[in-house]
């Protein structure tokens, strides 16, 4: 998902330039007005981007667990029609068609839960893809 791509790689690069400047100013390279203004800066695009990353993570934590809710009900309903055909209650020539409807969907949830786990469990850009270097003119941090 791009837009968590995003915010982790505003997180990342604010969490950079907050690093280089901490260094510049131990080396006496920066004078204190220009590393206190940089300083918020950096600081209010490290929010930002944590701010974002929360507000996407709990969405798709959300929708998660309806899809586990989803797979575990289509899984259920799966195991029970194959009991059923398998002690001859239900014929398996009538129930086919159901039964691989009910498969495919448990199959197209399990990919909608690893793909959803993915994103949730990310903690860097790199494992959605890679860093996105947004300009800090395009950030609220950038324009305040």
């Amino acid at each position: 998902m791009r837009k968590l791509r995003i915010a982790l790689s505003k997180k990342e690069k604010a969490e950079q330039l907050l690093s280089k400047l901490e260094k510049l100013q131990e080396r006496d390279e920066v004078d204190a007005a220009h590393y206190e203004a940089l300083e918020e800066e950096y600081t209010a695009l490290l929010d930002e981007g944590k701010a974002e990353f929360k507000k996407i993570t709990e969405k798709l934590s959300e929708r998660l667990a309806k899809r586990r809710d989803h797979l575990g009900a289509y899984a259920q309903e799966q195991a029970d029609l194959e009991v059923r055909i398998k002690v001859g209650e239900l014929s398996e020539k009538k129930n086919r068609g159901r039964l691989k409807k009910l498969r495919k969907r448990v199959r197209r949830l399990e990919k909608q839960v690893e793909e959803l786990e993915t994103l949730v469990n990310a903690t860097s850009s790199k494992e959605l893809g890679g860093f996105v270097d947004i300009p800090l003119k395009h950030t609220k941090a950038g324009r305040a």
